[in-house]
């Protein structure tokens, strides 16, 4: 059988967060391949070491965990467009194995394959975008059927006499951000098509011209399981843009607002929308979302036993300073999850969103990298970061270690260069003397979201969801309270003594 060993990017470098297979046996937790960052994610109970390799007849991407078994996780996924399906299962007792199938019509580059380690227990499988075969095929009546791909299409620059201008589209974990110069009408979007493989979305942006700069390249390249955009402006006085995009079988419908900030937010049909883009979005339970779940607070780790936190805050130069909040995994991804199945993406998203909203009282112009329960890739973080010239960045997690391990508690803050060492301080600092947890350290750590970001950036795990001390804690909301305040106390701390 052919084989092809994959590129395993990034793990010299990541060497801090790959460790030997474990004595203890792991379990897989895990697994989804998000179709709109093209990337299978899987997180296991304790650290492993994955191998991954490509086979042919049929073309898949093999990812094998030695010395790890599965859990109660899915067997398959059918994904559609170029990857056929995605399975888990157990391939022999020591080895659990993760199979991308790819279809036939479609391969991928082995070399430009990516495995990165987010922790030791949690891996990012990166396809590239995968290439067509280009190759004839015999219809049903018998005549040759040449197979091509749609690309994407600009047609048209002439910005004279429109109200405002198209500049091109942001991908953000909600949606997409299209983005307008100018003041222009409301846009309107007509879905048409019935068939999976007919359907096809046309946004409508009234007394609008194409920005002469853009080129097809700029637009997304299959996102949201969008095959294609089109985008053209119309001959017309004023001229208008009509964007067609050719939609997957996985793809939803979709639907254009225009907000305050000139820019057009197309979202999936049916996700929550603000009509201010930069105001964080509260907290809800959408359907289908995992119930909280229950966590016994033991008396060690009640409210009473928080240390008492003063009431003010420090204030700081109102409107020059951006921060970014990053709120760690969400949608398809939980996180780690620990003891009563506490869900890492349960405990950091609400410290998040409060966390933005104390920054804001304050007078900092807050961005958050997603505002609803979302999926985002690493990558879409740093841009959203790059995108906002944010001056700080604070990625905000919760911790985890095999179940066995009930005794490891406490708060870690991590960065990755000198710029974010203060600030990294600053944050632990404050937690400490806002929960009186166990102090774990400040750590210099090669995380993507720390070593990518431009801008000071700090990493801080708020407590072990597999901690018997640290559960009960990360499952009260008047402790996530106190970590919110915390913080926000210490980013605060840090920007009043370098701005």
């Amino acid at each position: 059988m052919e084989s092809q060993r994959l590129v395993l990017a990034g793990l010299g470098a990541l060497s801090a967060l790959v460790m030997t297979a474990p004595a203890e046996a792991a379990t897989l937790q895990y697994w989804w391949f998000d179709t709109e960052s093209n990337q299978l994610v899987f997180t296991t109970d304790t650290g492993v070491q994955p191998r991954a390799q490509m086979l042919f007849n049929p073309a898949r991407i093999v990812v094998d965990l030695p010395n790890t078994r599965m859990g109660s996780t899915g067997r398959e996924q059918t994904v559609g467009h170029a990857i056929r399906e995605v399975r888990a299962g157990q391939f022999d007792q020591q080895t659990a194995r993760l199979v991308i199938e790819l279809d036939p019509e479609y391969t991928v580059d082995p070399q430009a394959v990516r495995v990165q380690g987010v922790r030791n227990n949690q891996w990012i499988v990166q396809l590239p975008e995968p290439s067509h075969n280009a190759t004839s095929r015999t219809g049903n009546s018998g005549e040759t059927i040449q197979t091509t791909t749609t690309a994407n299409a600009v047609t048209g620059h002439s910005e004279s006499g429109a109200a405002a201008t198209f500049n091109g589209v942001v991908t953000t974990g909600d949606g997409f951000l299209l983005k307008l110069s100018g003041t222009a009408p409301d846009p309107s979007v007509e879905i048409s098509g019935e068939g999976p493989d007919d359907r096809i979305a046309v946004i409508t942006l009234p007394d609008t011209a194409v920005a002469a700069g853009l080129r097809p390249e700029d637009l997304p390249n299959y996102r949201y399981s969008i095959v294609s955009w089109e985008v053209v402006q119309q001959p017309t006085t004023p001229p208008s843009t009509q964007i067609t995009l050719k939609l997957g079988p996985s793809s939803p419908d979709w639907r254009a607002l225009r907000n305050s900030s000139g820019v057009i937010l197309l979202p999936p049909s049916g996700t929550s929308i603000s009509d201010v883009p930069d105001e964080p979005l509260p907290v809800t339970a959408g359907a289908g979302s995992p119930p909280q779940p229950s966590v016994p607070v033991t008396p060690q780790a009640g409210p009473a036993e928080l240390p008492s936190i003063p009431e003010t805050l420090p204030t700081v130069p109102n409107g020059r300073v951006v921060v970014v909040i990053d709120p760690g995994h969400g949608g398809r991804d939980p996180g780690a999850v620990g003891i009563n199945g506490l869900q890492e993406k349960q405990v950091i998203f609400p410290i998040s969103v409060r966390v933005a909203e104390l920054l804001e009282e304050q007078g900092v112009a807050v961005v958050m990298t997603r505002r609803t329960d979302s999926t985002l890739d690493l990558q879409g973080r740093v841009d959203i970061a790059e995108r906002a010239r944010g001056n700080v960045f604070v990625s905000i997690h919760a911790n985890a270690i095999s179940m066995s391990r009930p005794d490891v508690n406490g708060v870690e803050t991590y960065y990755a260069s000198d710029s974010g060492r203060r600030l990294a301080a600053a944050i632990q600092a404050s937690m400490l003397a806002a929960t009186g947890m166990n102090d774990r350290g400040v750590k210099q750590s090669r995380f993507f979201v720390l070593r990518r970001t431009s801008m000071p950036a700090a990493l801080v795990e708020v407590g072990f969801v597999t901690g018997a001390l640290d559960a009960p804690r990360l499952a009260d909301p008047a402790w996530r309270e106190a970590a919110a305040n915390a913080i926000a106390r210490g980013i605060l701390q840090y920007i009043s003594q370098t701005y």
